[in-house]
């Protein structure tokens, strides 16, 4: 099939949507009764792994959807994996942030640094004047988003909990626009609402804390046994290769960081799973296996910095990540069971101990 310039790309499969009047959604369909649906039609826009797990997420629960894509190449791709997975059915992918104009909801999923999310969303306000923004991902605040959007144009700032297409629950920001709470429910996510979001923090304590460790002596399969063993259910360094080492190199620019290990690995293309090669290799993106190579790349920054390897036993590997996550929990101002759920989610937070003597000295998340 050729994908031309008449903006909207079908794919294949015939799309046997439901009435864009029809605005609700059984229990059974969502896994929770979600009421009325206020939006007709949802536009999701980013090019990222996010925007077409949210895509095809609504357009599977009888939401007309659409995909924008930047171009006629990203969309062809983009038509291309949905129907080689089999996903095509009812989601249309259109060229163009014009197109947002027939959408009632625009989805902005990006995750690209501020200045590009902020453009985009101006683009999209610009486009869909009457439309509700929802922007996903943290490193930015309302404040700083609704600055380039016409006053009292309604936004929402959402984090989503858990690697795409696996969402696990969705954070909303305060302040955000109420109706972004149905979409919760579209997507058969529990919304949890706070000032600031939490999986954020968390898994930033945690990343940090693991490079610490390696660049002090210990080595990724070292760490990720050593959690393991005090229960976590996913090793920290497994678990960031999942999400992608950028992430967390766009964080360090964003915020200041004075370890150099993460940097390195993502100036050498080491980005986790997604380029085969993180933590771990991922040979023929298969499994995950263990790579001399990033214990050669630590030892190396860590003389460089005139750091003394040591080797690290495991009962202090269990204590520090468990507590630097049980500190940043006790500084948030949000109920613990909450917290507890975002950590055990994002970042695999033991929530059966085993006994060891790290895990029973925990308070707070514990």
């Amino acid at each position: 099939m050729t994908v031309c310039p008449a903006d909207i790309v079908k794919s294949r499969h015939s799309c046997q949507t439901a009435s864009a009047a029809e605005t609700t959604t059984s229990s059974d369909d969502i896994g929770g009764d979600c009421g009325v649906f206020p939006f007709h039609r949802v536009a999701v826009t980013g090019g990222s792994p996010q925007a077409m797990a949210l895509a095809t997420t609504l357009a599977a629960r009888n939401t007309e959807t659409l995909l924008i894509e930047d171009d006629q190449y990203d969309a062809r791709r983009s038509v291309d994996w949905l129907e080689r997975s089999g996903r095509a059915d009812c989601l249309s992918v259109v060229v163009g942030c014009d197109l947002a104009a027939t959408a009632d909801l625009v989805i902005e999923a990006s995750g690209t640094e501020l200045s590009a999310r902020k453009s985009l969303l101006a683009t999209l306000a610009q486009a869909a004047p009457d439309a509700v923004l929802v922007s996903v991902g943290a490193g930015a605040s309302l404040a700083e988003l609704k600055a380039v959007l016409p006053l009292n144009h309604p936004l929402a700032l959402v984090d989503l909990v858990g690697p795409p297409p696996d969402f696990a629950l969705i954070e909303v920001l305060v302040g955000s626009d109420p109706r972004v709470l149905p979409v919760a429910s579209r997507l058969g996510l529990t919304a949890v609402q706070g000032p600031a979001f939490i999986s954020t923090h968390l898994i930033a304590a945690l990343e940090d804390e693991v490079e610490a460790l390696i660049f002090e002596g210990s080595t990724p399969w070292e760490l990720d046994e050593a959690a393991l063993a005090c229960g976590f259910t996913l090793g920290p360094c497994a678990a960031q290769d999942q999400r992608g080492l950028d992430g967390t190199r766009t964080r360090h620019r964003a915020q200041g960081h004075s370890l150099p290990v993460v940097d390195r690995m993502v100036a050498e293309g080491r980005l986790g799973r997604k380029t085969g090669v993180g933590w771990y290799r991922y040979p023929g993106n298969g499994g995950q296996v263990i790579d001399p190579l990033i214990e050669d790349l630590a030892r190396e920054e860590a003389y460089f910095a005139k750091q003394t390897p040591r080797l690290i036993p495991d009962e202090e590997i269990q204590r520090r990540l468990v507590g630097r996550l049980d500190k940043i929990a006790q500084e948030l101002r949000t109920e613990i069971s909450v917290i507890r759920q975002i950590a055990t989610i994002s970042c695999h937070y033991p929530t059966i101990r085993t006994g060891s003597s790290a895990s029973e000295k925990i308070r707070g998340i514990s």
